[in-house]
């Protein structure tokens, strides 16, 4: 069993089902994921929008979808006795179904950690107790379990496989029919519903701003297929300044800007590690921001700010997050060259701190081991 509860999670779950396949070709892999996990065979008991949510407070409203949909995946552990379960992230969801396999004798297997050195530190006890392997990205996440006692494998990020080819940004602007000679601005206004209502308004707010400033600029927004297109539409029909939309490439859409606004989350590591001046923003509602800000262990949201122990790329959150400074700080991310220059070296530098490529394979290898009984390698 295997579930998966965002978008990038699906994408983890994809790769993970696609390396297992290699020395398990007829596995069964069942469970909750999106749409990729699909494409490669996954048999679901519920689709990934099922789980969605966004922000502390915002989630009481899902309780009773939460928990029903977490009783029948208790009932499909008991029914069918999977040899393992295996999960991605979405700890608050996944920690509970995984407290009751431990029950059950599933071996529970947890794919990229719950962001504990972040906040909610205290369940680290929990995984401890309900988590038979714990499978890592981050280099300092592996010493966080080491420490206190849990079984941990780091197998690096797997976005360093997505990121081994270049890309000819000059191709990609003239498939989206945008011109190579005028500056790019992408959007990305993050992959659920809810951060797409709160972030895009601004940002469509801020583009004729920016436009002014720097003169003609250009648009791009990838939309993650957990996203409604007709929806995301009829927002941007409405700015002066075209914004052309793209469903799903977002490295793509990335490789071919100048730079980029990008919502908090995977999509700011991915803009990071294409070497993108950026900014990252986010928003939530007072009440969830204020609960978040008290159980915090970092100063940043940022996993390239985390990585990096300081602020290599912007943050606009909460009250900062406004029109007049996305306008500004876009404005120097495509005007300031040396800005620009002391960004992407920095940029650089991370991104030698996430490892090798083959993340996936490692991954499979080490859940191999775990149902073998054999010691990780």
């Amino acid at each position: 069993m295997m579930v998966a509860g965002e978008v990038s999670g699906d994408a983890h779950g994809a790769g993970l089902i696609r390396s297992l396949r290699k020395n398990h070709d007829s596995a069964d892999i069942f469970g909750i994921g999106g749409k990729q996990m699909l494409r490669e065979g996954f048999r679901p008991y519920f689709m990934l929008d099922s789980l969605q949510t966004h922000g502390l407070v915002e989630v009481v409203q899902h309780l009773p979808r939460l928990y029903q949909t977490l009783w029948r995946m208790r009932q499909a552990l008991t029914e069918e006795k999977p040899d393992a379960l295996i999960l991605i992230d979405y700890p608050g969801f996944n920690l509970k179904l995984a407290a009751y396999a431990k029950k059950t004798g599933v071996p529970v297997i947890f794919f990229n950690s719950p962001q504990i050195w972040a906040w909610r530190k205290g369940r680290l006890n929990t995984i401890k107790r309900v988590v038979d392997k714990m499978i890592v990205l981050f280099p300092f996440e592996e010493k966080i379990y080491q420490q206190a006692g849990v079984d941990v494998k780091w197998v690096g990020h797997p976005l360093l496989d997505e990121m081994q080819s270049e890309i000819d940004s000059g191709a990609i602007r003239k498939q989206f029919g945008l011109q190579n000679n005028i500056l790019l601005i992408a959007i990305a206004p993050g992959s659920r519903p809810s951060e797409m209502r709160r972030h895009l308004p601004t940002l469509l707010e801020a583009l004729p701003q920016i436009q002014q400033k720097t003169g003609e600029i250009q648009c791009i927004l990838p939309v993650a297929e957990s996203l409604d297109l007709k929806e995301i539409r009829k927002l941007t029909d409405t700015s002066s300044v075209p914004v052309t939309l793209v469903p799903e490439q977002f490295i793509e859409t990335i490789q071919a800007c100048d730079a980029a606004i990008v919502a908090s989350g995977t999509a700011s590591l991915q803009t990071a590690l294409a070497l993108k001046p950026f900014v990252i923003v986010y928003q939530v509602s007072p009440l969830t921001y204020r609960i978040a800000r008290y159980l915090s262990e970092t100063e940043y949201v940022g996993l390239v700010n985390v990585l990096a122990e300081k602020e290599i790329v912007p943050e606009l959150l909460q009250n900062n997050f406004t029109v007049s400074k996305v306008t500004e700080i876009a404005v120097r991310l495509l005007q300031d060259e040396d800005y620009r220059a002391t960004m992407i070296s920095q940029l650089k530098s991370t991104r030698t701190k996430l490892g090798e490529a083959g993340a996936y394979d490692k991954a499979a290898r080490c859940i191999e081991n775990v149902l073998s009984r054999e010691p990780a390698i």
